[in-house]
């Protein structure tokens, strides 16, 4: 697999990026967002990746005890591996975090994963740091300069949050984001601004909960727990906290289209999906989760998009993207990182 720089830093990455939220050693949170993934599934999908040549892995303090798995999964085989994790919304669940605070943050994820440094350390919303800019900002600078961290990133900023942490010193190399064929708000704003910074984007939840495998043809095909968002109307579930209508007929008739194009050319929906990120400016790579080893070898197998296949797919899913508006946040009403 062809790698690519992230920001300007020396980190050279796959375009397979895989997400470690469910490395939880069978652990199940309380609101059941992950289920209990063994490790030793969680050893065979690592294994697997790195026989495929994914180098890169993305976890964080607040994924349960993810952070252990990993440390336990690439113990004496760190070398080669660009390893990343996100500080905010974990066992310290506070806003205004200080320097103090990141610096205990780090500590107790350079002991979980079994590691003197980290390649990428991510700042995981926003709101964790708004009080305290320029004390953050200094902190990640310190930890750098002591090795413990190679470089810093962001994840679910809006281009306002980004000009913010810039203009306090900031220098994030990347910035982790919802984006896929059906969530495209951040390229309103926020991706061309950060094209225009150099800071590159990881893209998170792909195909988007499986709503881009092909499975869901229709609006009560989908579990419950998938229709919490935006694409959904708030009546779908009571676990929505949107309140919005949604937008569930240009939803279905995309993915009805999305299906037919794939059908006819005998491609799978999720290889024409990531592959269609992949080509969009700014990316540098897709962050993809697996239940299976047989899930990260299927996600490996990608599609030429030609520039006419790009406008197709664009104008396919555009009826969604003008119906969600600026707001990147699926989950809630108003956003921040728009």
């Amino acid at each position: 697999m062809e790698k690519k720089l992230l920001g300007d830093s020396d980190l050279s990455v796959t375009p397979i990026c895989v997400g470690c939220w469910q490395f939880n050693d069978g652990e199940m949170s309380g609101d059941r967002t992950w289920n209990g993934q063994p490790y030793a599934m969680s050893k065979s999908i690592v294994d697997t990746a790195l026989e495929l040549g994914i180098n890169f892995f993305d976890t964080a303090e607040a994924y349960l005890n993810s952070e252990g798995v990993v440390g336990r999964l690439f113990e004496g085989r760190r070398q080669g591996v660009v390893l990343a994790s996100k500080f905010g919304y974990g066992a310290n669940k506070k806003t205004g975090y200080t320097a103090l605070d990141i610096e205990q943050a780090l500590t107790a994820s350079l002991e979980r994963l079994r590691t003197d440094y980290l390649d990428l350390y991510q700042v995981h919303w926003p709101t964790v740091i708004d009080e305290n800019l320029e004390e953050v900002v200094k902190e990640l600078e310190r930890q750098k300069s002591l090795g413990r961290i190679r470089y810093y990133g962001v994840s679910n900023f809006g281009k306002t949050d980004l000009e913010k942490f810039i203009a306090a010193g900031g220098k994030p190399i990347t910035n982790q984001v919802l984006y896929n064929l059906l969530a495209r708000g951040c390229e309103y704003e926020m991706l061309p601004y950060s094209v225009e910074k150099g800071i590159s984007i990881l893209a998170y939840s792909p195909l988007q909960q499986g709503l881009l495998s092909g499975k869901y043809l229709k609006s009560e095909d989908v579990p419950e727990g998938r229709r919490r968002n935006r694409l959904f109307s708030s009546s779908s579930t009571s676990l929505s906290r949107h309140g919005e209508e949604g937008c569930e007929t240009e939803l279905f008739t995309a993915i009805g289209e999305l299906k037919t194009i794939c059908d006819e050319r005998n491609i799978s929906m999720p290889s024409v999906s990531l592959s269609w990120l992949l080509k969009q400016k700014g990316l540098s790579s897709v962050i993809v989760g697996a239940a299976s080893p047989e899930q990260i070898t299927a996600n490996t197998k990608f599609t030429d998009i030609s520039a006419e296949m790009d406008s197709t797919l664009k104008d396919i899913t555009e009826p969604i993207k003008v119906a969600l508006g600026t707001n990147c946040d699926l989950w809630a009403e108003k956003s921040r990182h728009g």
